[in-house]
């Protein structure tokens, strides 16, 4: 349990560090009989008039799509493995989190949305210049 705890600090972490200016970045832990999976890798992500649409890009070449609602920092989406017959529109909650702050070069703050489905996790980062 603890080792599992441990690569998924590990994989947010990585998550963090690999966004760039203007880059969102991605993790999805998806849980499964006494493991984890985890994918990482590059998203672009629209926050319009309230509506969120992100498609994502992992490093092993597989595609996803997130679809939903932003209100009060609340995010209500679906979810999508493009191509597959599993995780279709599947729902998922969290939040989405600005913070800025000074001192940092290279950064004014950052941005994120965290999501779950009670068994999986989907994490969004991005630097703000």
């Amino acid at each position: 349990m603890v080792r599992t705890l441990k690569c998924l600090f590990v994989a947010l972490i990585a998550s963090v560090v690999w966004a760039g200016d203007q880059d969102w970045n991605f993790v999805w832990v998806s849980s499964g009989q006494n493991r984890y999976e985890v994918v990482r890798g590059k998203a672009k992500v629209t926050i319009t008039g309230g509506k969120l649409n992100a498609e994502l890009k992992g490093e092993d070449g597989n595609e996803f799509k997130v679809v939903g609602q932003v209100a009060k920092h609340k995010v209500n989406a679906k979810f999508t493995v493009v191509g597959s017959d599993y995780f279709v529109d599947s729902p998922f909650s969290g939040t989405f989190t600005s913070k800025h702050w000074s001192g940092i070069q290279g950064s004014s703050g950052r941005e994120s949305i965290s999501l779950n489905d009670g068994w999986n996790f989907l994490g969004f980062s991005r630097e703000l210049p």
